[in-house]
This record gives structure tokens, C-alpha cells and sequence, in this order.
């Protein structure tokens, strides 16, 4: 569904368009919203007819209103179930109440939507799984994800794509692919393990960029930009030595990832796992990624060097967010 498809699919709640759309993105990005977000969204003053919108939401049992500090606004739960059955996203997670640090990330990621109503978002994983597949033709398997077992052990294990939920946006002709990442560490750690979750899928596209947004009182951005140079420089080994591991490692590597341990030995597999602990950088993960696209041609490009980046396809955009969210804590937004 589109987002149009879903505000269309809310029609029944019998609101304005413009209230209507704005459910619909609070729906899919956050489940949480603030009056002065409305406000941002509708570019109104705060009065009766916005009082009556947010109110009667809480009246008709589609939210529920709460406050952290009384010296604060209220905040406004979407989570009835009606509301993300018509939309398609009836298990959505943005339907749970969470902790405030968590209600802060959500509250972070949806001021910087609002901010640009006119991207083509991209906020759930269906959406995201779809395009990606069926447009940019990446294969499934190299697309973010995480792997869950059940706990009895006797279902089946569960695949999970974009764990971060995260949203992204699509922007220029031909359209760029904008992944957005919400800063929470000053020291760039998160950034990083972002990045390698992303790096085959990245791997996979002629162009795209990451925006790095920062909020609150977390400072990360010069982290970032350190760690994504780092990220697109690949760190080939400069010796010929560490070459040959590096491509011993990642010829072993693609036998483990394919379930083919019967053809390594023990010694192979104490080999690879020192190989690992050695090789565990982003920018490892980066070049690991093109090389099972490119072949070892990669390392005789990735030794170029810093010369080399203004041609790559990956690209960082920083902003710090504008908004305040003092009243879930002291670090709001860190989990």
C-alpha cells in the first residue's frame, strides 16, 4: 500500500485530509506524536479546532493521552488496532507502549519526517522488502536482517529485514536511495554496526546516501563522518601478507554463510574464526560485500585510497534535529 492507499483507507474515521494524513504517518513512523508536531505538520496556531482533533482521538478511543512532566505538553499514543488494521500493519510494533527512551527515538524519527511531507517515505518492512526486491532487483538475501529462533525450539526460525525501523525516502531522477539513521552515541560505534548491517544491500546500489540525523543532548555527528570515511575506503591490507588472508577469509567466509562447513576442516574453521575476530570492521564488511559482486578486483580499487571517494556511489548527509526532548531524561532517545 501507499501512503495515499492508507490515508484513503482511513477515510472511514471521518476526519479532515490533512488530520487524516497525519495519523497515517504517525501510524507508520512513530504510534507517538506531540501538539506541537501537529501543529509543524498543519502549520496552524495552537487553538479549538486543534484541541478538538487531538481530544476527541483520546474520546473515540483511537489514543491515549499521557505526560511524563507536568511542566510539558501531553503526549498522544495512536494505538487503536481499527486504525492499523486499515493500513495494513495490524501487527505493528508503533501500536505497543514502549519505554521513554525508545517514545523519544520515535518522537525524534517523526520530526524529521514531518519536516519533509513531500519525500517518497519509505516506513515499513513489507514497503522496504518490496522495494528493493522488485525495483532495485537486490536479492532478498542481501538485504539487512536478522535471524530469530523460536523459543521451544520447534517453529520454524523467523526472518526479520530492517530491524532498526528506520525510515527511508527516495529523492532525485534517477531516484536515490536515502537511508536515515538516528545518532545515538558520541562515538560512532552504532554508526558503524548500521553501516555493516547495510553493506551488502549498499553494495547492491548505483547510488545512494545516509542521513545521519543528531537530537538531544547526544553529539555523534563528527563520529559519523569519521566512520563513514573509514566505511567506503574498504581498509585493504597494505601488505601481501594480510592480503592473502583477507582473501582466504572471505573465500571461507562465503562457504560458511552458504552452510558448506563440511568442506573445511578443523583447522580451517580455527583458521576463520581468528580471521573474523581480525577482519571485523565495517569497512571490511563494505569491500567483503562488493567482493562478492566484483571478484578480487575490488582490492586493487579499494587501495586507490582516500583519492578515490568523490566517485564512489555512497554519500553522508548530517543535520541536528531542532526539536526538544528533555522531559523523557536526561539522554533522551538512547536505549
Amino acid at each position: 500500500m501507499t501512503l495515499d492507499d492508507r490515508v484513503h483507507a482511513l477515510a472511514s474515521l471521518g476526519l479532515t485530509p490533512r488530520q487524516t494524513r497525519f495519523i497515517t504517518l504517525v501510524a507508520l513512523h512513530s504510534g507517538y506524536c506531540l501538539r506541537r508536531q501537529y501543529l509543524t505538520f498543519a502549520g496552524l496556531r495552537y487553538g479549538k479546532n486543534v484541541r478538538e482533533f487531538l481530544d476527541g482521538l483520546v474520546d473515540r478511543g483511537l489514543a491515549t493521552r499521557f505526560a511524563y512532566r507536568r511542566d510539558r505538553g501531553h503526549l498522544y499514543h495512536v494505538c487503536a488496532r481499527s486504525i492499523y488494521r486499515a493500513i495494513d500493519q495490524e501487527e505493528n510494533r508503533n501500536r505497543r507502549h514502549t519505554s521513554p527512551a525508545l517514545i523519544a527515538r520515535k518522537l525524534m524519527v517523526l520530526d524529521h519526517v514531518l519536516r519533509h511531507p513531500e519525500r517518497d517515505w519509505y516506513a515499513t518492512e513489507q514497503d522496504k522488502v518490496a522495494l528493493f526486491t522488485e525495483r532495485f532487483g537486490v536479492p532478498v538475501g542481501e538485504l539487512p536482517q536478522r535471524v530469530y529462533t523460536a523459543a521451544d525450539g520447534l517453529a520454524a526460525p523467523t526472518i526479520r529485514y530492517f530491524v532498526q525501523k528506520l525510515p527511508l525516502y527516495l529523492e532525485g531522477a534517477p531516484p536515490v536511495v536515502h537511508l536515515v539513521y538516528l545518532v545515538t552515541d558520541d562515538t560512532g560505534r552504532g554508526f558503524e554496526q548500521f553501516l555493516s548491517d547495510h553493506a551488502r544491500l549498499l553494495a547492491r546500489l548505483p547510488a545512494w546516501t545516509v542521513d545521519a540525523l543528531g537530537a538531544g543532548a547526544v553529539h555523534g555527528l563528527p563520529a559519523c563522518h569519521q566512520v563513514f570515511e573509514a566505511f567506503v575506503a574498504g581498509a585493504t591490507p597494505s601488505t601481501g601478507t594480510q592480503l592473502a588472508d583477507l582473501q582466504w577469509f572471505f573465500e571461507t567466509r562465503r562457504l560458511v554463510d552458504g552452510g558448506q562447513l563440511g568442506s573445511l576442516s578443523v583447522a580451517d574453521l580455527n583458521r576463520f574464526r581468528d580471521a573474523r575476530a581480525t577482519f571485523g570492521a565495517p569497512a571490511i564488511a563494505s569491500l567483503y560485500a562488493r567482493w562478492l559482486l566484483q571478484g578480487d578486483a575490488v582490492f586493487a580499487r579499494a587501495a586507490v585510497g582516500a583519492s578515490s571517494l568523490a566517485a564512489r556511489p555512497g554519500q553522508l548527509v548530517t543535520e541536528q534535529l531542532a526539536g526538544q526532548y528533555e522531559q523523557f531524561g536526561e539522554l533522551a532517545g538512547v536505549v
